[in-house]
């Protein structure tokens, strides 16, 4: 029935969604077309919901970065249970506790178009004041029925891209400029941050280009919602605690590059936006008021104003004398940014059980501030999808006991220094240091605790487990871990991936893909097999095929001169020797990187090397939407290997 699923998710005691008795009747309708709606869902994650009037019900997409603007974005979409017509005029708070629970608003509404549909494919011209134009849904998934992608294809639609990287513009040192046409701007003595915002997801670069954390902000994308800008802006205050963005100029909307609109027009359309919140709002600025606004900003303690013409173009990166910082009276300040302190913060964790972390307020990672306390909580925030796969088998810990940009070393004999409790197998190491080591085995929250105040960053272990009596046992996963050459990125990995997914579907397996939380992407394939050697031979036949399908962009050779513009794939690494990242450890990189199951939508949907990039702040909403995603590798119904050829 058209709307038992909807029904059956939604108690209409609780929530002010309209919930209908019976289905719609059958219309009769030509399916030319007819209305629609985009609602903006801030939900557990912000999404846009598309809505097509069809057969009495409201057909839904959820889309979690909205319509996209140009031609060459690629959104996924995720087909929901259809929806009764009176949700065309739905908005409001969805309770706690209740599904979809959240604010709902409406983004877009407005009548369309039919031009294709069917189970495969829907293409359809919005006619709305905001979505405008033909946008094309196409079912995407191999397993999941709900699985599809959303492009623009309207090429006639004038719309410049968002650009990727933008340098701030400088201004020129100097005395307070006379005469008419300058507008007078107040600076913070914060740090200069271009923030782009794409999808309701903000990104923050600072002078250099250089990306940064910006966890205190993390609210400011979802109240943009999905209309792209790029803003040049300071940021005053701890990134971590207590960030304020005060911004300065308004670089692109919507699909419009504003670099060459005069400043005071720019300034009028930024504050059109109305981007007013807790911690951010646009900079003061006042025209033609002279002195005045520098002696006020010198009582506040500001360190300058920027004096800038107001016909003035913005030229990324580059110093002009249409800009003026003027220095007022006021002492400049100690630091341009906060880094954490080393005081207690509320709500962290010292340990769990026996295991105990000493000086949690160490950084680990200079970059982002996080400290090892943080990185504690990222473990316990993933224990319950992350032990079942650490079960049973030998951890190779990476410690970095100084941070991350300090040296670190790899740690398999744990024998000298680990407590009692904490279970550990000797496990045989040929061309090791010696013939054996006690490999910790990490079974609970305790264990991940005691490997966080090691500054053990990253885990790493074999496609086998530790048998009943101890002894090694046959490899139970095949992997195949993509390495991008240089001149090649996690985009290229991508492609590689699908081509690996067709050969392995043809031979009856499955593969689960997991970013590295590094550069490349890894493949898992649960299996079953009589002899060690079985999972590299296998590996390396489906990695030759794959090379010699395309010799010029993928190599099956380790020598790194034969990888250069390539995605090198490693068979190698399913040498019983060898081991891989855990899935959900974290990485030892500049910034606090986890290696993430991801969907096949995000692999084929993937065009930057930004898509399949996740710190540690991304994991528990990823975990609360999809789950465990690498659960599949836990059956113990596992297919046989077959052979090739």
């Amino acid at each position: 029935m058209p709307l038992e699923e909807y029904r059956r998710k939604r108690d209409r005691s609780r929530t002010p969604e309209p919930v209908p008795d019976t289905d719609p009747a059958a219309d009769g309708s030509d399916h030319d077309g007819g209305r629609f709606v985009v609602q903006e869902h801030h939900a557990s994650a912000l999404h846009w919901d598309v809505r097509l009037e069809r057969d009495g019900v409201l057909v839904s997409w959820a889309v979690p970065k909205g319509l996209p603007v140009d031609t060459e974005t690629v959104r996924l979409a995720v087909r929901t249970e259809d929806h009764p017509m009176e949700y065309l005029d739905f908005s409001g708070e969805i309770p706690a506790g209740e599904y979809g629970a959240g604010t709902m608003t409406i983004w877009d509404a407005g009548t369309y178009r039919t031009e294709k549909w069917s189970a495969r494919e829907v293409a359809v011209v919005l006619q709305g004041q905001r979505a405008r134009g033909r946008f094309v849904f196409v079912r995407s998934d191999r397993e999941r029925r709900d699985g599809w992608i959303l492009r623009r294809s309207d090429p006639g639609t004038a719309r410049d891209p968002l650009p990727r990287d933008t340098l701030p513009m400088l201004a020129t040192p100097g005395p307070l400029p006379l005469g008419d046409g300058w507008w007078l701007q107040v600076g913070f003595g914060g740090e200069r941050v271009v923030v782009r915002v794409d999808g309701g997801r903000a990104r923050f670069t600072d002078a250099d280009g250089a990306e940064l954390e910006v966890p205190a902000l993390r609210a400011f994308g979802p109240t943009v919602g999905a209309t792209p800008l790029l803003l040049d802006a300071e940021l005053v205050g701890n990134p971590r605690r207590d960030a304020v963005l005060w911004i300065g100029d308004l670089l692109h909307l919507d699909g419009r590059d504003t670099l060459d609109v005069p400043f005071a027009d720019r300034l009028a359309l930024l504050e059109g936006l109305e981007l007013v919140g807790p911690a951010w709002r646009p900079a003061p600025a006042y025209r033609d008021a002279g002195q005045a606004v520098v002696d006020a900003a010198a009582e506040q303690g500001l360190p300058f104003v920027v004096a800038k013409r107001g016909d003035s173009p913005y030229r990324p990166g580059r110093r002009s004398d249409d800009w003026i910082e003027v220095a007022t009276t006021a002492p400049a300040p100690a630091a341009r940014r906060d880094r954490p302190a080393t005081a207690a913060r509320p709500g962290r964790r010292d340990g769990v059980g026996r295991a105990r972390l000493t000086n949690p307020d160490k950084v680990l990672y200079p970059l982002t501030g996080t400290t090892k306390a943080q990185v504690l909580g990222h473990y316990l925030a993933v224990a319950e999808v992350m032990l079942p796969h650490l079960r049973d088998r030998p951890v190779t810990m990476v410690r970095w006991p100084d941070g991350v940009e300090k040296p670190s070393f790899f740690e398999k004999d744990v024998s000298r220094h680990a407590p009692g409790w904490i279970r550990t197998a000797r496990v045989g190491t040929p061309g090791g240091r010696s013939e054996s080591a006690d490999f910790p085995l990490l079974d609970d929250a305790e264990g991940l605790a005691w490997a966080a105040n090691l500054a053990a960053l990253e885990l790493h272990v074999p496609q086998w487990r530790v048998g009943p009596r101890g002894g090694r046992g046959l490899p139970d996963l095949v992997v195949f871990d993509l390495d991008p050459g240089e001149g090649a990125n996690v985009v290229d990995c991508c492609r590689v991936a699908e081509r690996i997914a067709d050969l392995l579907a043809a031979d009856g397996l499955s593969a689960h893909p997991r970013t590295s939380g590094s550069k490349g992407l890894q493949l898992y394939v649960p299996v079953t097999v009589s002899r060690a050697e079985r999972t590299a031979e296998y590996a390396r036949d489906i990695a030759a095929t794959v090379a010699g399908e395309s010799p010029r962009t993928v190599t099956d050779v380790m020598a790194k001169a034969r990888r250069r513009g390539k995605v090198f794939v490693d068979w190698s690494q399913n040498n019983p020797a060898k081991t891989t990242i855990a899935s959900y450890s974290l990485r030892g990189r500049p910034r606090p990187t986890v290696a993430t199951p991801v969907t096949w939508d995000e692999v084929r949907a993937c065009r930057t090397v930004d898509d399949l990039v996740f710190t540690l702040d991304d994991l528990p909403g990823r975990i609360a939407e999809h789950g465990d995603l690498m659960a599949p590798l836990l059956f113990t119904e596992r297919p046989r290997l077959p052979r090739r050829g």
